[in-house]
Parts: structure tokens; C-alpha cells; sequence
């Protein structure tokens, strides 16, 4: 624990809570969420609700291109990493069901204040409607489905935070930890190296030939080919279109809407909550209560915050004394809109009934709508056009690349030519090292490899080794797996085996010094005294710092010895200070305790909750490629 404390100390709370529930924001992008689960078969079900083919579909892409993003590679057909992704898909329905179960409620004035302040649909620090129109448009995406995500997402931190509230951990035993922490112990170091032994080592011929005869497989060079290769991406289509002016313009006037930002209002409201199939006694009294509370208003209409603060059953807005900051009408239920957009500033409206229950609601603010200028959006309406076009064309354009490299499979030539693309030569590439990272897609490797491909130097078919990015490629050369010569490596072999012997030496030397300091001739070689602490270990290794305070010290001063890559390290620890905690540091532990006690009762309570649900898993999806 002391060496997790001092290794973490500095980003606790990023790293270490809610690690156990992977968000889906960050999992997968926020695309794979807007799946509704409408199409194809469930692959899994987690009590009422579905993951279907799409849903697991768009998951597995999603991760795939993440993870190659980021130089990485994953095959979406491998077993393994499809159980991964599923899994994570069933534990984020699992967290939706144990939210619902939970009653946790996440107003609509909540859902509508995230929207406003995603930075996508920002501009100049204010919400922009036609970013989210735009953003919506190019994903195909519906704006109750991103309400929806956002809910969902909601839902889920809801749960996930609250463990964190009734989660303890003693004050006692977090300042126990801090003076742990904070001791100091002063030691000396000696230190036993392999260069220091290296002269004194000698390797025979024999020994390098008994090595090299042992272990071929590392003296194995790869199989390697040399490849041409031809991409077809939607950004090579994309350059090859070119968008007129007086279509840019056309396009412009015809959604200038579009790029006018919307009227916006800023309101407050108290709001007394109905829920469907309320009796209507209960209803009643719901009502009769947003009446008195309107009444009461009408007398001091300056104690409105103080009332919404006291009398709202809004949470998200009732502690800011009912502050639904600004937003546009279509972001609140019709009835709300409606009032809201027929008030005048200053003014409380009579009560408004909407699906939530009964509002009473003051105007605060409006801000007028602009209209941005056909030189601010030029270019994103070309580059709009262009995707657009390229969008259309490219289904195209791919199927004439896939035909054109399978019916002419000697050269890669009619295809550049056709399409205008270009042909780009590799280095020697292997299975396990291949430039540039798209020809290292697990798919495209195992194409070029092939016998067809390494035997006839025939063209490989297109792969799609991204989204909207395809690959064909030939062989030019090849070069078969092969033992390198004995004299070509024998250099190496000896190299590696005088450091393992002079490591050798050096430890077994080491070894020698700590037993005699043990035994009362400490002897001498050791350096100057370092000051350390678990939280400032200086240039010691941490293996070394975790031994010298493990070590007891009763009795002083005592040695322990560590083997380190160069060989070995003797310590005597001669003195212990008990040092003083930084002010404020025990109480941040504690902190950061209850952060992970909270992370294991989360763990332990969905382990709970997917024992109670019927979970069941479609094992065929697992061993399928699902398109």
C-alpha cells in the first residue's frame, strides 16, 4: 500500500477512481452510443435490454480505429478482443439497469445544461446551434438519440460517484500512513556494477557455437518481402473534387438558417414534480402547492431564488436558485418553450405543465440570434460539399479499386493509372515490423504473406485496413525465413554472454560484501549518506527503496542488498527519522482511500447486480465477424 501511495501520490484521482466501469465517451467515441439497437440479431441481453449486431458492430469499429490512432493494431475478428469489447458493452447496460433499479433521476434541465457546454458545439464560449445541427447532420445522428446518450451518461456517473459518498476511511489510519510516508531513513550504497567485472571475463568460441547451436530461433532471421502498394482513401477522392463558387454560394442561401444562431433565453423555475400514473389525489396537491408557491410570488417576486432553493424538485437547478442558464427553445419540452418564449424579461409566469410536472417559471435574459457572414463559412461549406460528394463517389470509386486490382492481378498499374492514384515501394517489412503503420493491419499482413501473393506476385485484394481507407499491394521481393551465419551474429552472441557472466560475477560479488557486513566486517566501498523517504527516493531504484524500508531497524545499523539490471547494490541503512506530514496530506489520503474503497464497493455492487440480472451472451457473435 505505502509503495502504491508514493508511486501514485501525484494523480490519485485520475487514476485510480472509477477505473473498474469503462465510460462508454471513452471506450469507444461517442458515435457507438448513438446505436438504438434497432438492427439485426441480439448478440447478448442484459434483462430487458438488448445489444444487438449494429451496437457490437460499431463498437468494434470504433475501438479498432482508436486503437489505431494510436500506432497500435487489432484484428476485430480475433476472439479474444471481440469477448473484450462485449463484455464492456455488457457491463455499461449493466450500469443503466442498476442506475434505473437505483432511482437515480436526472432531470431534463441537467441533460439540457450538458448539451450547452460540450466544446463541439461551442463558439466564441457560447452554444452554437448550427455546430450541433452541423455536428448532428454529418453523423447521422438524431437529436433525441444524443439526448438520450447524454441521459444515459448522466446515469451512469450518477452511479458511479455515488459510491463514493458513503465510503470510509478512518482519519486514524490515514495519519498513520502519512507519518509512514514521511519517515526518513539515511543510507549508504554500495554498489557492485558489470563493467567492473567485465574485463576479467572471457568468452570461448565454444561457448559462443554451443549458444548459437541451443537457441537457432533467435539467430532465425523473419520471412521479409518488399511490396508496391496502392491506398484508396476518402481523402484522396476528397482531393480530386473541386466545388464552384456559385454552388458554395447557392448552398449558403438555401441553409442560411443553419448559420444563424438561434435566439437564446436564460431562465429560472421552480418546478413541483408529477410522475406518470400519479393518482390524481396526489396530482391535485402537486398542484395545489405550485399554485401557493406562485401565489407566494406574486407578493415578493424578489424571493424567487430563495424559494426555487428551498421548494424546487428540480436538483439540478434548485440548488442555484432554479438557474437553467441560457438555451435555445428547442432544447426544453414545447410547453416550457412556449412560455418561455412568449415572456418578457423580469416576468414569472402563471404554472406550466409539462411531462416533468408544474414550472414556475422567470425570464432572466435573451440573447438575440446572429447571423454568421458567407466569408466566415466558405470554406466549411466547400469542405462540406466536398465530403459530401466524396461520400457519394466513394462507395463507387472503392468497388472499381477492388475490382480493378482482382481482374488485372499483375500490376498495380491500370489502377493508378484510372483512378489517378499513386504506387509507394516498402522497405523490407515482416510480420512483426512493417512501415508505414497502415501496412501493419493484421488482415493486410496475412494477404501479403500469402502463397498467392509471396509465389505468383499477384496483386492482394483491396483490405480495408481503416474506415474509408482501402489497400492493395504486390509483391516485389521476397526473402524466406533463414539462420543468419554463425559469423554473422557470433559478435553479438559473444557480447551478450560476457555481460551475463560479468552480471554474474557482479552479484555474486555483491552477495559476498552484504553477508560479511551482516556478520559485523562491513568492509568498505560504500558512498556518501543519501536522505531518502518513500515519497522523495532520490536516484535509488525503487526495488531498493522498497527493501530499505522493509527492512526492520531495530537494531542499527543493518544492510540489505538488491540485484539490479548492472548487477547488485548493497545498502546500510545507519539512522530513521520520523519526519513530519506536509500539512494537508493526510487528510488527501484519506481522500484518496475513500476514492478507492469506493471504486471496490462499485466493483463488488456490479458484480452483485449482473449475478441478479439474466445476462446472456450469443456465443457465435464471438467467433463470427460481424460486418
Amino acid at each position: 500500500m505505502l509503495e502504491a501511495i508514493r508511486t501514485h501520490s501525484k494523480s490519485w484521482i485520475a487514476k485510480l477512481i472509477l477505473v473498474l466501469i469503462t465510460i462508454p465517451f471513452a471506450l469507444w467515441g461517442i458515435d457507438s452510443y448513438f446505436a438504438t439497437g434497432s438492427a439485426g440479431a441480439a448478440v447478448a441481453t442484459v434483462g430487458d435490454l438488448e445489444i444487438t449486431e449494429r451496437d457490437f458492430s460499431q463498437a468494434l469499429q470504433n475501438q479498432r480505429d482508436a486503437i489505431q490512432s494510436q500506432g497500435g493494431n487489432v484484428d476485430i475478428d480475433n476472439k479474444e478482443f471481440r469477448t473484450q469489447v462485449l463484455n464492456q458493452l455488457v457491463d455499461t447496460r449493466l450500469m443503466t439497469l442498476a442506475a434505473n433499479q437505483a432511482g437515480i433521476f436526472i432531470p431534463e434541465g441537467q441533460v439540457m445544461g450538458t448539451l450547452s457546454t460540450i466544446p463541439q458545439f461551442q463558439d466564441n464560449g457560447a452554444f452554437s446551434e448550427a455546430k450541433l445541427d452541423a455536428w448532428l447532420r454529418n453523423r447521422a445522428i438524431g437529436r433525441g438519440e444524443l439526448l438520450n446518450m447524454i441521459h444515459e451518461e448522466a446515469l451512469m456517473r450518477q452511479l458511479q460517484f455515488g459510491y463514493g459518498e458513503g465510503s470510509v476511511v478512518a482519519t486514524t489510519a490515514a495519519g498513520l500512513l502519512a507519518k509512514q510516508l514521511a519517515q526518513k531513513r539515511e543510507v549508504s550504497e554500495a554498489a557492485f556494477s558489470a563493467s567492473s567485472y567485465a574485463a576479467t571475463v572471457k568468452v570461448e568460441d565454444a561457448a559462443v557455437e554451443a549458444e548459437y547451436k541451443a537457441n537457432p530461433a533467435s539467430y532465425t532471421a523473419p520471412e521479409q518481402i518488399r511490396v508496391r502498394y496502392v491506398v484508396l482513401s476518402m481523402a484522396e477522392v476528397a482531393d480530386q473534387i473541386q466545388v464552384a463558387e456559385d454552388k458554395v454560394k447557392e448552398y449558403y442561401e438555401a441553409n442560411k438558417a443553419r448559420y444563424t444562431d438561434p435566439e437564446q433565453r436564460r431562465a429560472s423555475h421552480i418546478l413541483i414534480k408529477t410522475e406518470p400514473g400519479m393518482d390524481a389525489a396526489a396530482k391535485a396537491a402537486a398542484k395545489a402547492k405550485a399554485e401557493q408557491l406562485l401565489k407566494d410570488l406574486r407578493q415578493s417576486p424578489g424571493k424567487f431564488a430563495d424559494m426555487a432553493i428551498q421548494h424546487s424538485q428540480d436538483p439540478g437547478s434548485g440548488s442555484r436558485g432554479g438557474d437553467l442558464g441560457f438555451f435555445t427553445r428547442d432544447m426544453m419540452v414545447k410547453p416550457f418553450a412556449d412560455a418561455v418564449y412568449g415572456m418578457k424579461v423580469d416576468q414569472i409566469s402563471d404554472l406550466v405543465e409539462s411531462e416533468f410536472g408544474y414550472h414556475i417559471i422567470r425570464l432572466d435574459g435573451i440573447n438575440p440570434g446572429t447571423v454568421q457572414g458567407y466569408a466566415v463559412v466558405k470554406q466549411d461549406i466547400i469542405n462540406e460539399l466536398k465530403a459530401q460528394e466524396a461520400h457519394r463517389k466513394f462507395a463507387e470509386v472503392a468497388d472499381r479499386f477492388s475490382n480493378m486490382v482482382y481482374e488485372q492481378p499483375d500490376s498495380l498499374d491500370p489502377v493508378v493509372r484510372e483512378l489517378g492514384l499513386k504506387a509507394q515501394d516498402s522497405g523490407w517489412i515482416s510480420k512483426d515490423a512493417a512501415e508505414p503503420g497502415l501496412l501493419r493491419n493484421p488482415r493486410l499482413l496475412d494477404a501479403m504473406f500469402s502463397p498467392d501473393a509471396v509465389e505468383q506476385k499477384h496483386n492482394i485484394e483491396a483490405i480495408d485496413v481503416a474506415p474509408d481507407t482501402l489497400v492493395s499491394a504486390r509483391v516485389l521481393e521476397h526473402k524466406p525465413a533463414a539462420l543468419r551465419p554463425l559469423a554473422e551474429v557470433s559478435a553479438d552472441i559473444r557480447q551478450r554472454l560476457a555481460s551475463q557472466a560479468a552480471r554474474a560475477k557482479a552479484i555474486e560479488q555483491g552477495k559476498a560484501a552484504l553477508a560479511s557486513a551482516q556478520s559485523g566486517n562491513p568492509g568498505t566501498g560504500f558512498g556518501p549518506v543519501q536522505e531518502l523517504s518513500r515519497m522523495q527516493p532520490t536516484t535509488i531504484p525503487l526495488a531498493a527503496v522498497k527493501s530499505i524500508f522493509q527492512a526492520s531497524t531495530a537494531k542499527l545499523p543493518t544492510y540489505v542488498g538488491v540485484e539490479t539490471p548492472d548487477g547488485y547494490r548493497v545498502y546500510r541503512i545507519s539512522k530513521v527519522t520520523q519526519g513530519d506530514a506536509p500539512e494537508g496530506q493526510a487528510s488527501q489520503i484519506q481522500r484518496d482511500l475513500t476514492r478507492l474503497v469506493a471504486q471496490e464497493e462499485l466493483r463488488a455492487y456490479m458484480e452483485y447486480v449482473r449475478a441478479r440480472a439474466k445476462v446472456e451472451i450469443n456465443e457465435t457473435a464471438l467467433e463470427r465477424k460481424v460486418d
